[in-house]
């Protein structure tokens, strides 16, 4: 299964490229084909570009933020550089103790690659020179042959390219400034760099594999739109914080002043508590008990209205009877007990037939004959 995708830009307007699986195994490749002949499957490649075009070196920047050293390496290599620098592009890797590796290339040039691959439905998340690309073996230098072109690496981020024909003057000129443990060639035969008198060993190797993507030319206004696409959105999201942040204090505010109101009005509903029924002792929520204070008082008027209501319908008979008299009349739970003097019990059955006639249940309790009178005690049940 492809995972990324590695294409080698050259000289001569050609490319080679290579998919490599998950485990950096190349699966595919191709050497000197248009760049319309390479696949493009929705990859996001990896380039490589000429390092003839690229300038590799170094700068000692007393800082650690990142920024301030962008800002300062144009000028530290000013002197150093043939073309104004607000002309040139400048990248930095990651720093080798106080070392600050930086590549250098003309904006213009990087630009044309650029809308190169673009045109080809191309959009690269790193690009390199391929210098970077040659393996590396450790306290050796490195001669990769490629076509006219020879790639020498010389460090971890360091090297040059150089024609063929100038290879060895140009060695013998870098091993007299800072002079390697051991040269390692590889695709070619050591004949040719025994002359310099120093270790020699050969290796068979791919430009793509060894690819350092620790050092991306894609910097600054050049990165792929996938890793800065917040930046436009940057100012948006502070002022929504901002406003974000105004609209949760406010809230906090206001939650504040209405509680205070809570607590006034509570106070106030229970000064008027203890106004209204100053026979309470313990007060827990004023409110609550309020309201069903209220809630008894209405259920109690309920009750007077029924006692009235059906005292006035008993009156009505009692008083066709002149010779009957009413000691104590009582009213509880919806019945009433009356309790009656009358003449005789044919009399108390009048009553109470008079009294079923007006909806009402009537049952005689009790009635006792005394001093020829009938002492009585009616129960009525109101419907």
């Amino acid at each position: 299964m492809h995972t990324s995708l590695l294409i080698r830009l050259q000289v001569n307007d050609m490319v080679s490229w290579a998919t490599l699986d998950r485990k950096g195994q190349i699966t595919n490749s191709a050497t000197n084909v248009p760049l319309n002949k390479v696949p493009t499957e929705n990859f996001q490649p990896i380039v490589l570009i000429p390092t003839t075009d690229v300038i590799l070196t170094q700068v000692n920047i007393p800082s650690k933020k990142r920024q301030k050293i962008i800002q300062a390496v144009p000028y530290a290599l000013e002197e150093l550089l043939i073309d104004e620098v607000e002309n040139l592009h400048f990248a930095i890797g990651q720093p080798v103790s106080n070392d600050i590796p930086v590549a250098v290339i003309a904006k213009t040039c990087l630009e044309n690659y650029l809308q190169r691959l673009h045109v080809a439905g191309f959009k690269p998340t790193i690009l390199i020179p391929d210098i970077l690309a040659v393996p590396r073996f450790e306290e050796s230098w490195t001669v990769m042959y490629l076509n006219d072109i020879v790639l020498v690496c010389t460090g971890l981020n360091t090297g040059f390219a150089i024609e063929v024909d100038n290879l060895i003057v140009t060695l013998q000129i870098a091993i007299a400034e800072n002079p390697p443990t051991q040269i390692t060639v590889i695709n070619h035969d050591t004949t040719d760099f025994e002359i310099l008198k120093i270790p020699l060993q050969t290796a068979e190797s791919n430009i793509f594999d060894g690819v350092n993507t620790n050092f991306n030319l894609l910097q600054g206004k050049y990165l792929p739109q996938s890793n800065g696409w917040l930046r436009p959105w940057l100012i948006t999201i502070i002022l929504c914080l901002i406003l974000g942040g105004f609209y949760i204090v406010e809230q906090v505010i206001e939650y504040q002043h209405l509680n205070q109101q809570r607590l006034l009005l509570n106070q106030q509903i229970e000064k008027i508590y203890q106004e209204t029924f100053p026979e309470a002792r313990k007060i827990v929520n004023p409110r609550v008990q309020m309201e069903q204070k209220l809630t008894a008082l209405n259920n109690q008027q309920g009750n007077n209205e029924v006692f009235l209501f059906n005292l006035n319908k008993m009156a009505s008979v009692l008083k066709s009877f002149s010779n009957l008299s009413v000691q104590r009349i009582n009213f509880q739970r919806q019945k009433f007990d009356l309790y009656l003097t009358i003449a005789n019990f044919q009399t108390l059955e009048k009553l109470q037939a008079n009294l079923n006639k007006l909806d009402m249940n009537v049952t005689v309790k009790s009635a006792s004959s005394q001093n020829q009178k009938i002492i009585c005690r009616l129960q009525i049940l109101v419907r």
